[in-house]
């Protein structure tokens, strides 16, 4: 059998695999760990969620003979439809990949050499714990730093380092939604509202490719309203999958605000907003009406290069629309330094048109401690518990990224969070003190942090680097010790909250014991790590089932009910939106600020950063010869994560660099050309695709190639890293900043 026909029939579970039904026509459901004992023709289904991407999805795996032979979606799960996405199809070729990282492991040469030994997991607690009490006797707790991608492992996780007073936790978000995050807590007082797509008759992306940068749920959605005839309208540099769906919009990069305000301009001056929801729940009209009254359709042609008539036809049919129009508040929002103003002026111009509480608008997620405001609902649903823990120390001193502090930029972001940026510029400069360790768990700084360089740099000044992971990342080739985490196909982990216009709670089982038996899941790692550094009062629970049986307790579920059924939303509840039957009903318990309003003007955002309503800042354009680098996702691999699982690499090895026909053309370019990428003190080799698909002062690459490990067999020394380009600076609240980079571009 040819290799990419067995790997296809280790992913898609082809050969004759046959499903064993139950009563009414559902998968038989026995336990996957004793499937051995059954009989070598019966196939198991185990509910779970996908770890392929942060998004968690419902999943039915498939087990047969003791392994994992196929994924599906959860099929009683009606956002994801019971389908999946191409990663987590993949979840298999991970689990039964040869590289996985198998046993924890200490360096023993130089930092980068590569050269580690292998050791027992009480050698690398000992080290790990000897190492950090190190740090903290002399530098303080404050200089050793934790990051991770943002999920369920960061209660463990970032106990350690809680327990240990540093301030200094951060998970991703900086490099990824951090900016809409801050606009969704300084206009409505929290963040937790998520947008209806599948009901809308309009909706306008920003740069959102819901078709590459996939969501399963928000992706069928978006099909849902195309099906039924909305109209969509993309405004992005590079002719995305998504753009393909509808109108395209070649907006110059960096300029989107610009578009939105000339948005609300036109809406303003035609009367076509919602007048009387303005009046009723929002404060601070009146100043944003003041901002965009210059900010005209022409003004707007002239920064975006979309033409004004072009515009105004677009303004128009957003609102007649009304409120079932989206004007999306993006995912990945870190284009330019104040982002988080372009997704506050995003947000406005949504509530120009009424769309919060209504069925294709934006909501408030509904998860049980919100319905319980709700006499109606109440009943439905009970919210998870919580393990206890006891109180953590006070950190001496606060965040090297000055989170919290008021007065300042700091003031507004999200403590939760943090600018991750920061602990690289920390490390290499001391400011404000130094940073000594650094704890990363499933996040590789060096190709997800802008700035790869630097990012070297600051791995080769600390004293301890520690890194978890499946595999041996650029991050982890560099660490000091390295813990081998199981996958996600093989623990249980918390239940997740997943709420969306009900509540749904979500669970993650094992599918199959551990394949490789010398890894373990994070919460045994940090557990077990917790208790040889005299920590372990933080870690008041037997095992994961003990830890889920807490969290069930308050619910009336059992553990036994959720590995049953996967998925738990409450039966009978409809989907809730708190204005569909009355346009007046109280926002109240939607908005989480003092004021009880929509916070257009945004007293926390005038003293943070004196512009309590979003102010246009142009950015430079690329000059001649010149061209703005922008990156982005594609469908069949998840940022800094995918790149060598081995069905993934083989759909996807590299990356290369798309570029405007006419601009190829005066510089001599030809499709499929060896090219250096330049961005003046740094370049990148890569190929030129040659395309009508971009704007000509603009070149695109995808995201998450370009590594170093020599141990990402599949992956090493493939593509362009584009972080190796951009600088490391970090935007006005913490975030990366990803577009506002120049280069050139020559034949290699």
């Amino acid at each position: 059998m040819k290799r990419r026909n067995f790997l296809k029939g280790v992913l898609y579970g082809t050969g004759g695999t046959i499903a064993v039904m139950g009563g009414f026509g559902t998968f038989n459901r026995r336990d996957p760990l004793k499937a051995e004992a059954i009989g070598e023709d019966v196939e198991t289904t185990v509910f779970s969620s996908c770890e392929m991407c942060r998004n968690q999805c419902p999943i039915s795996v498939k087990v047969k003979d003791g392994k994992v032979s196929k994924i599906d979606g959860h099929p009683d799960d009606a956002a994801f439809g019971g389908v999946i996405c191409a990663r987590g199809n993949a979840g298999p070729s991970l689990l039964y990949d040869p590289q996985r990282i198998k046993k924890p492991m200490i360096r023993t040469g130089e930092r980068g050499e590569g050269k580690f030994k292998e050791v027992s997991w009480d050698e690398a607690y000992t080290y790990i714990a000897d190492n950090l009490y190190k740090v903290k006797d002399e530098y303080g707790g404050e200089a050793i730093a934790l990051a991770s991608r943002k999920g369920p492992h960061d209660w463990f996780f970032r106990s350690i380092g809680k327990a240990l007073g540093s301030p200094n936790v951060f998970s991703h978000e900086a490099t990824c939604p951090m900016a809409r995050t801050v606009a969704l807590d300084t206009t409505f007082g929290n963040e937790a509202f998520a947008a209806d797509y599948g009901n809308a008759k309009y909706i306008i992306s920003i740069g959102r490719n819901w078709f590459e940068g996939i969501h399963v749920a928000q992706a069928r959605a978006v099909s849902k309203a195309l099906s039924n005839g909305a109209k969509l309208v993309v405004l992005d540099p590079r002719f995305s999958v998504t753009a393909s769906k509808g109108e395209w919009l070649p907006i110059k990069a960096t300029t989107d605000m610009a578009f939105v305000m000339a948005m609300a301009n036109v809406m303003i001056q035609e009367k076509l907003y919602d007048e009387a929801f303005i009046s009723q729940y929002t404060e601070g009209f009146d100043k944003w009406a003041e901002e965009v009254k210059d900010k005209t359709p022409d003004w707007a042609e002239k920064e975006t290069g979309i033409s004004k008539e072009k515009i105004i036809e677009i303004s128009r049919e957003f609102a007649a629309a009304k409120p079932k129009a989206i004007l999306d508040f993006g995912w990945r929002t870190g284009y330019a330094t104040n982002d988080y103003q372009l997704r506050r002026a995003i947000m406005i111009v949504n509530m120009m048109i009424g769309n919060l509480e209504v069925p294709g608008g934006y909501y408030r997620t509904k998860p049980a401690s919100f319905l319980k405001d709700f006499p109606d609902q109440a009943a439905y649903a009970k919210g998870l518990g919580n393990v206890k823990q006891p109180s953590f120390p006070t950190p001496t001193k606060s965040r090297i990224d000055g989170t919290g502090v008021k007065g300042t930029l700091g003031q507004i972001i999200p403590t939760y969070d943090g600018a991750v940026g920061q602990i690289v510029e920390s490390i290499i400069t001391e400011k404000p003190y130094p940073i000594k360790a650094w704890l990363v768990h499933r996040f590789n700084p060096y190709i997800s942090i802008t700035g790869s360089p630097r990012v070297l740099e600051a791995f080769k000044k600390l004293d301890l680097l520690v890194t978890c992971d499946v595999y041996m990342t650029d991050t982890a080739y560099y660490s000091d010790v390295v813990l081998p985490e199981c996958t996600y196909l093989e623990r249980y982990e918390p239940i997740f909250d997943m709420s969306g216009l009900t509540p749904k709670y979500v669970i993650r089982q094992p599918a199959v014991p551990l394949v490789y038996p010398d890894t373990k899941p994070y919460w045994q790692i940090y557990k077990e790590l917790g208790e040889k550094m005299g920590l372990g009062d933080y870690f008041q629970f037997k095992d994961m089932e003990d830890f889920i049986t807490q969290q069930l307790t308050a619910t009336g579920l059992t553990l036994a009910n959720m590995k049953e059924i996967g998925v738990w939303t409450p039966p009978g509840m409809k989907a809730f939106y708190v204005r569909a039957n009355d346009a007046q009903a109280s926002l109240d318990n939607v908005l989480g600020n003092k004021s009880k309003k929509i916070e257009i003007f945004s007293q926390e955002v005038e003293e943070a950063a004196k512009q309590g309503v979003p102010k246009y800042v142009s950015h430079p354009q690329p000059e001649e010869g010149k061209f703005r680098f922008v990156q982005g996702k594609v469908a069949v691999h998840t940022n800094a994560g995918t790149a060598n699982i081995p069905i993934l690499n083989e759909l996807m090895s590299t990356n290369s660099l798309w570029m405007n026909t006419v601009s190829c053309t005066k510089l001599g370019l030809n499709d499929g050309d060896d090219i250096v990428i330049s961005s003046g003190e740094y370049e990148q080799k890569g190929k030129l695709k040659m395309t009508e698909g971009i704007r000509p002062d603009t070149v695109f690459c995808y995201h998450g190639f370009g590594r170093i490990s020599p141990e990402l067999k599949r992956a090493f020394g493939k593509g362009i890293n584009d972080n190796y380009l951009i600088p490391n600076e970090v935007g006005e609240i913490g975030n990366t900043v990803t577009s506002t980079t120049f280069v050139t571009v020559r034949k290699a």
